[in-house]
């Protein structure tokens, strides 16, 4: 039997609310979040990666067995199509120095609500990069 059209509309409103408070937070510099290792991306959940300036969110993400400050160690260091560090190569016309990337995220600590969650953000959001 189907969900109740209430239960969907109960799931998408908790992805509305949980949207507005990741884009209400204040981001910091991919850099900052390294050397500082704020307790606040010391977790399991979806990151949002914007430019510089804060202008465009470029890239959504989730961890999957790390927190998200050693996600974005990964971003940083590793060169595939998957990390911040490659795509920054497939998409030469945005700011190239990583560190400078600011970003903001939200704790979601079930693996399913996680991947729910980044797949509400990728939809609504439509970073460039994880096209």
């Amino acid at each position: 039997m189907l969900m109740e059209a209430k239960e969907y509309c109960g799931r998408v409103s908790e992805f509305r609310s949980q949207l507005f408070e990741l884009l209400s937070t204040d981001p910091l510099a991919i850099h900052d979040v390294l050397t500082n290792r704020p307790s606040r991306f010391n977790l399991e959940g979806v990151y949002a990666i914007s430019v510089p300036h804060d202008s465009e969110i470029v890239y959504v993400g989730k961890t999957r067995t790390k927190s998200v400050i050693e996600r974005l160690r990964d971003h940083r260091s590793i060169d595939t199509k998957s990390d911040l560090k490659g795509m920054l190569k497939l998409f030469s016309s945005y700011p190239q120095e990583i560190d400078n990337y600011l970003v903001r995220c939200a704790e979601v600590t079930d693996a399913r609500k996680r991947t729910m969650f980044e797949h509400f953000l990728i939809s609504i959001l439509q970073p460039p990069f994880n096209k």
